[in-house]
């Protein structure tokens, strides 16, 4: 038994390791367990509308980005998270939100409807949408709301100074019809191309510009390849992308937006009254008399065309003294611009929001109205139509969601606008006629009205801007369009989750039609006979009357033209994307097919064409290292048959260094990303319609038969190029975006390199040849830059928030190879310098007699060849050959500027806000001529700036009084010799640098508890103002503008005031 029992404690003895062992591994087992679940916690939760209804198929991930799920019709959902890890909740239409889990049984989630005023992380890009923290491409953003208040017509002009590497220019003000010209990140293409980006509204080709702004959710702008290379052979130039409002989940909200105020323009010419013109006449036809040429007896006897006696009438009638009636019409004063031009017009616009919806449908409807008054005084009681500059416009918008099925969703887009514009005269542009008869037509040419009531003119000067303006007709120029989009998305969940199947098509039908109705009218001229004092006295006829000579003929209002025109636009897309997420990678795929067609029915050519494929992958691990691969393959009909096809890829990568341990939990960096990308782009602007064919054009002919029958005649216009391609830009880019300071300061940098080849240029051919030679694809442009955006927010207090953001872009090109033919002089070569280079003599001073009569001085003849005289420019010998002429002309700069910065401070104390923006340009040079710069052109007036003239009576004494020409004097007058002061040359041309007071408003919002009772749930007033001061070097013409002649329809200065209210 001792024995038994010995032998049975060996054998426990002998257990006890692997009892021991088992009981080891089976505390550490459940000490792992717990540990796990200790660390890992199912949360569950409802996601809900701010007014407490459950949000279906809201996307809820983790922080780390590597579990996610959706929420059920009931806005349930269940997920496992680690401890200290967030939720994120994302749902289109709704702003996003993060959450903490601190132990709740149930997570209640609400998320607020985005209205557009608050910043959300999903940007749009093209097919598709990216939080912003994951996009590896370069991209910049606003929201609609930040210039729907803005005061301008035109949409493309809000963008100026928002948008880093976006420069916008206004060229004219006319209602309607304001000229931009828009950039992104500067020229790359040769000047004879297109350099502007594409504008892509709702994923289609559409016109933004009088797109009503209370309709715009958002706009991105694409810069690089990695953002634009999807879009295939029309993403060289990048893309701008807009996005429309929407419907969203909630109770039906009205919103009804009032803004109006008065325009006048920036700028106004300062012409000299008709004694001042009449004194400066004098002295410039002496100039052109003493040629040098005269003798003593001749100079004597030189009688000017204004005696003294007739420049005693103009000093007193620019006082308003006439001797009797008939001064008035003998010696008139007239300053046709303020005559003809308003101080200031109204402008008006209207509009009518709604949007709501539920989980079944959504909808935004938009009807707006737009008036905008045209600043000529024309003369209401002489016609029953109206001759002025006006504009209307109608728009509607309509935008509907359908969740048709839990899996199908499907959507109606439909957009409507009807546009009235108004010109005098017999065609479209005809203002830029009126502005022109205003600068040509001096003061005292003739009165507005002969005594009899009749219009007056001379058989020279038949343009009185009274006549043009009301007695030759008009024009309207009507635009009627609609553009429908239908898009359904179905969830292929049943195939695997996160497969989507997209499929949209797209109808645009642009109307428009000119319709003129014109006719002539008939002036008068006084008969006068010449006093010998110089005055004049009138004629009169046997029965006492005045004599008068009639020039031209009065005519019935005829039936004029109708040029109607359409173009129809057809688009059909499909697309497949996928999201998958495995443990800490994100993987994002979609491949899609596009085709549009468009045609215009006004025109001969055939319809335009294209057809391709797209894709996006992209890649993240741990939502900190990134990388992204995009394609678009397209093709044209333009391109010949062997080459129809181009395939333009993109790759980026970014790096989030915030995610990383050594930086998580930084209090002073809160996101910080690198980011770089490499592409090929395209740009099917190549400067001829189906280059590849040879062309035949009709003229002339033959006459065959007995009856000498013509026929038509047939020739060949220009060869076929068969190498016919689009360029290629391939672009570089490597940027920087970070939040600092608790997301106060934000900054983002980027640097970018382009280079573009295939651009079609001339060939170098003998004249021998017979025929036109096509372009061929040679040239090469390089385009280089930076941009920076930087802002910074924060509150003082409860009540006192503020803002202050600033943006700067640069970009230089050059031009690397255009064929150019090698010219003698390098300083002339136009390869190695930048796209919109001028070219000049370069002026040194005036003329003395000293320097004429100085046998070193460089031998200086006119166009006409005729020697300069004391007071005409100089000009530098630049080769030393003792000869000026074309071979001394020279680079004088850019003529446009590019360099751009804005600079923003925003305010909000209480109930009160304030904005401010200015914006500037630096850089270039811009010329100044015509009309605007010289002296009697076309026998036009005189300006202020011409009395600061070289007088060679009296070459040491300048006038200095009046508006002085930029160079602070300006060479002699003259009437008939003027070929040599008007050649192009650096005198004429002013520093383009320019500094604005681009925007100002200051605003109020009431009270919300106050406006309960009559159901207003926001009611804001406020006051702003659009191009309200502007500093430069010059203040003869706004440097914005497109043109230095000064005949255009000035820019408009803006004061508005306005309502928004929302129900």
């Amino acid at each position: 038994m001792e024995n038994h029992t010995k032998q049975k404690r060996k054998m426990r003895r002998k257990g006890y390791p692997a009892r021991a062992l088992f009981l080891l591994l089976i505390t550490v087992f459940q000490f792992f367990v717990v540990s796990v679940f200790a660390q890992s916690v199912n949360v569950k939760g409802k996601v809900l509308t701010s007014e407490g209804k459950p949000i279906e198929n809201a996307i809820v991930q983790t922080s780390s980005m590597d579990k996610d799920t959706k929420t059920d019709k009931s806005g349930i959902f269940s997920i496992r998270i680690e401890p200290k890890e967030e939720l994120i909740v994302v749902k289109e239409g709704f702003i996003s939100q993060k959450v903490s889990y601190n132990g709740e049984s149930e997570l209640v989630i609400n998320l607020s409807i985005y209205s557009g005023e608050n910043e959300n992380n999903l940007v749009n890009i093209l097919y598709g949408k990216r939080r912003e923290q994951n996009i590896t491409a370069a991209v910049s953003h606003i929201s609609g709301a930040t210039v729907e208040n803005n005061p301008i017509v035109s949409n493309n002009l809000r963008l100026a100074g928002y948008l880093p590497g976006l420069m916008v220019l206004q060229s004219n003000g006319e209602p309607g019809n304001e000229g931009s010209r828009t950039l992104l990140r500067g020229r790359r293409t040769l000047s004879n191309h297109d350099n502007t980006p594409v504008f892509i509204i709702d994923g289609y080709e559409r016109d933004f510009s009088l797109l009503d702004p209370n309709e715009i959710e958002s706009i991105t702008v694409l810069k690089d390849a990695a953002a634009a290379a999807q879009y295939g052979l029309r993403s060289g130039n990048g893309i701008v992308l807009v996005t429309t409002k929407r419907g969203n989940e909630g109770k039906i909200k009205i919103s009804f937006n009032m803004r109006a105020g008065v325009k006048s323009p920036t700028t106004k010419p300062k012409f000299l009254n008709a004694y001042n013109y009449a004194q400066l006449y004098n002295e410039a036809q002496w100039n052109d008399y003493d040629d040098g040429t005269r003798t003593q007896e001749q100079l004597n006897a030189f009688k000017p065309e204004y005696s003294s006696a007739v420049l005693e009438k103009y000093r007193l009638a620019a006082q308003g003294i006439y001797n009797d009636e008939m001064d008035r019409y003998l010696y008139p004063d007239n300053n046709w611009y303020n005559d003809y031009v308003k101080d200031d017009v109204w402008q008006q616009r209207y509009s009518v929001d709604v949007r709501g919806g539920n989980k079944f449908a959504k909808y935004f409807v938009s009807l707006g109205y737009t008036n905008s008054d045209g600043m000529f005084k024309v003369d209401k009681d002489a016609n029953q139509y109206n001759t002025n500059a006006n504009f209307n416009m109608f728009t509607l918008r309509s935008n509907v969601d359908i969740q048709a099925t839990s899996k199908l969703l499907l959507s109606l887009d439909l957009s409507a606008r009807q546009e009235q514009r108004n010109s005098p005269g017999e065609r479209d542009g005809y203002t830029s006629r009126i502005f022109q008869s205003l600068y040509r037509t001096p003061p005292n040419a003739f009165p507005v009205f002969m005594p009899d009531g009749s219009i007056a003119g001379t058989k020279d000067i038949t343009n009185n801007p009274y006549g043009l303006l009301n007695k030759q007709g008009y024009t309207q120029y009507y635009i009627r369009n609609i553009f429908t989009t239908v898009k359904a998305k179905y969830d292929l969940d049943i195939i695997t989750k996160g497969l989507n199947l997209w499929g949209e098509f797209a109808f645009d039908n642009w109307f428009d039609q000119e319709t003129t109705r014109n006719k002539t009218f008939q002036v008068y001229s006084l008969n006068t006979t010449k006093n010998e004092d110089g005055t004049y006295s009138p004629v009169y006829d046997s029965k006492g009357n005045l004599s008068y000579t009639p020039t031209g003929k009065d005519t019935q209002m005829g039936t004029g033209g109708s040029y109607p025109g359409s173009t129809r636009t057809m688009a059909l897309k499909f697309s497949l994307d996928y999201t998958k997420q495995i443990g800490d990678n994100t993987i994002y795929a979609l491949l899609g097919y596009s085709q549009r067609q468009i045609s215009q029915e006004n025109n001969s050519n055939l319809a335009r064409q294209y057809r391709g494929l797209n894709t996006r992958i992209s890649y993240a691990y741990k939502n900190r290292y990134l990388a992204e691969f995009t394609a678009g393959y397209e093709g044209s009909e333009q391109m010949p048959p062997k080459n129809k096809f181009g395939f333009f890829p993109a790759v980026s990568v970014g790096w989030i260094l915030s995610e990383e341990d050594f930086l998580k939990g930084n209090k002073l960096i809160n996101f910080l990303k690198l980011r770089a990308s490499y592409g090929l782009t395209g740009n099917d602007d190549m400067g001829g319609y189906f280059m590849y064919l040879e062309r035949y054009v009709k003229d002339g002919g033959i006459n065959m038969g007995q009856s000498a029958t013509g026929l038509d005649g047939w020739y060949e216009d220009v060869l076929a190029q068969k190498e016919v391609t689009w360029e290629k830009v391939r672009k570089a880019n490597i940027g920087i975006d970070g939040k600092f300071l608790s997301d106060k300061l934000s900054l983002s940098f980027d640097v970018f390199m382009e280079k573009n080849s295939d651009i079609m240029v001339d060939r170098n051919k003998s004249l021998l040849m017979g025929i036109r030679l096509p372009l061929y694809p040679a040239g090469k442009v390089d385009n280089k830059g930076l941009e920076l955006g930087i802002s910074y927010s924060d509150n003082i207090g409860k009540d006192f928030e503020y803002m202050i953001s600033g943006m700067f872009s640069t970009s230089k090109n050059k031009i690397v190879e255009m064929n150019e033919i090698t010219p003698y002089w390098d300083y002339q070569q136009v390869t190695g310098r930048s796209i919109g280079n001028v070219f000049g003599y370069e002026a040194i001073g005036f003329f003395s007699q000293a320097d004429i009569d100085n046998p070193d001085t460089p031998s200086q003849f006119d166009v006409a060849g005729k020697v300069v005289r004391p007071g005409d420019i100089m000009y530098k010998d630049q080769n030393g050959d003792g000869v000026i002429n074309t071979e001394d002309m020279v680079y004088l700069g850019d003529n446009e500027s590019n360099n751009f910065a804005s600079l923003a401070l925003g305010l909000r104390y209480r109930r009160f806000d304030f904005n401010i923006q200015f914006t500037g340009q630096f850089g270039g040079t811009r010329g100044l001529n015509n009309e605007l710069a010289y002296e009697f052109y076309s026998n036009g007036g005189v300006m202020e700036h011409h009395l600061n003239r070289y007088n060679p009576r009296d070459p040491e004494a300048y006038q200095s009084h009046g508006m002085k020409f930029y160079k602070g004097d300006y060479p002699r007058l003259s009437i008939e010799r003027t070929a040599n002061n008007r050649a192009a040359s650096d005198f004429w041309r002013v520093p383009n640098d320019l500094l604005r007071l681009k925007s100002l408003e200051i605003g109020y919002t009431f009270d919300k508890e106050l406006l309960k009772k009559a159901r207003i749930e926001k009611l804001r007033l406020y006051v702003n103002g659009y191009n309200l001061h502007t500093w430069s070097k010059t203040d003869l013409v706004d440097l914005e503008a497109g043109s230095g002649s000064g005949v255009f329809y000035p820019i408009q200065r803006i004061w508005n005031f306005g309502i928004n209210v929302t129900f």
